[in-house]
């Protein structure tokens, strides 16, 4: 017998013996894979959302992690130098988007980007005019009014104008000239205001349809060529709280038809010299606006961008100050939860890109844990 033969044999033999088990293992095949898709729960007041724009910037991300337990919980994704809101009943999220037929030129399109919040999948998208404030991204540059009724986006090609996207019927119902005015900060259902470039303010009111019927614009409220204001103010309960350059806290008043500001005054004492705030996202304010958290460094005259190593603590009535947070790493962004005790989310950008969740406990402030892998993450939300 040839070895050709035996070879042969051998194959033929393999396969009618395998043939006997076809069936058998035909019928023991596993079930199709089922596509299903995770839920998120609702929020807890310990969840922060991390905007990540991502450089080189073309496109932008938003991380959400519960502060509880420093884990992600998920991420969506977002256009060049995006923006983002939480819906007031924490059911949707929003991205304002900007995109490009070939990346970073091309054919501009602008949109307001819908995902369901537990699932994080797209349910919507609208179209806005491609005018968007194309900047680093910044809080107030969007703004969802309390009812949930419409997105406002601030534009600039340099011209200055609000857009205004109907949430409930997932349009856009116009656009709103702001000449000379910029950024969104709802003070009511149906009004904004914006900051202008000589100190003062505009109020705008619009009706159900999105439609401006009223504008006020308030005489002078600061020198922005003495000492300039930080722009992305904390807000609580209808009023504004601005920290300037050189360390003023500025409250307006914007729930009225025409803003309001109450006495300026200072985070310095005689012994702070040299102190002043810094950093991107500068100031948060507790829920009922009674204490006002200010990120503190040590520097000079347009140092307003430097990293943070201090959190000063303040009774926003009284103008105490109250503690002193002493930060491990310099930040850049800070938030607070809102709830009796809370968490403060202090966001580095570099030299390591990670966050940082304090806990106080018997009147002391603790570094409770620490999130890394992001890229180049600016600002901090909460539900």
């Amino acid at each position: 017998m040839t070895k050709l033969f035996r070879r042969n044999l051998i194959l033929v033999l393999v396969c009618a013996f395998a043939g006997l088990f076809v069936p058998k293992l035909a019928s023991a095949q596993l079930p199709a894979d089922q596509m299903t898709t995770l839920k998120l729960g609702d929020p807890t007041p310990e969840w922060v959302y991390v905007l990540d724009v991502q450089f080189p910037v073309l496109s932008s991300k938003v991380w959400i992690i519960d502060g509880a337990t420093n884990k992600m919980l998920g991420q969506v994704s977002s256009g060049y130098v995006a923006n983002f809101e939480v819906s007031p009943d924490h059911k949707e999220l929003y991205t304002a988007d900007t995109f490009y037929s070939r990346g970073w030129r091309g054919d501009r399109n602008d949109f307001i980007t819908i995902f369901d919040a537990h699932t994080l999948q797209v349910t919507g998208e609208v179209a806005i005019p491609p005018k968007r404030l194309l900047i680093i991204s910044k809080r107030n540059v969007t703004a969802v009014t309390p009812d949930g009724k419409f997105l406002l986006i601030s534009n600039m090609t340099p011209a200055t104008s609000v857009s205004v996207v109907d949430l409930k019927a997932r349009k856009f119902a116009g656009e709103i000239d702001t000449t000379g005015c910029t950024q969104v900060l709802v003070g009511g259902n149906r009004r904004f205001s914006s900051i202008c470039a000589d100190g003062a303010m505009l109020s705008v009111t619009i009706n159900d349809k999105g439609k401006e019927v009223g504008r006020k614009r308030s005489p002078q409220l600061f020198d922005p060529d003495k000492d300039p204001l930080f722009d992305q103010p904390a807000m609580a309960g209808g009023m504004i709280f601005f920290d300037s350059y050189h360390g003023q806290i500025l409250p307006i008043d914007i729930s009225g038809e025409q803003a309001a500001a109450q006495p300026a005054w200072s985070v310095l004492g005689d012994a702070d010299k040299g102190w002043r705030p810094g950093g991107w996202q500068t100031i948060a304010a507790s829920a009922d606006g009674s204490k006002l958290y200010v990120l503190m460094h040590q520097g000079g005259e347009w140092t307003h961008k430097q990293f943070g190593k201090e959190v000063w603590v303040f009774d926003a009535k009284t103008h105490q100050r109250l503690e002193k947070i002493t930060l491990t790493t310099p930040g850049y962004s800070i938030r607070v939860t809102n709830e009796p005790k809370p968490l403060l989310f202090n966001l580095i950008l570099a030299p390591e890109p990670k966050l940082e969740t304090y806990a106080s406990a018997d009147g002391k402030w603790t570094l409770r844990s620490t999130f890394k892998d992001f890229l180049s993450p600016f600002l901090l939300y909460g539900p």
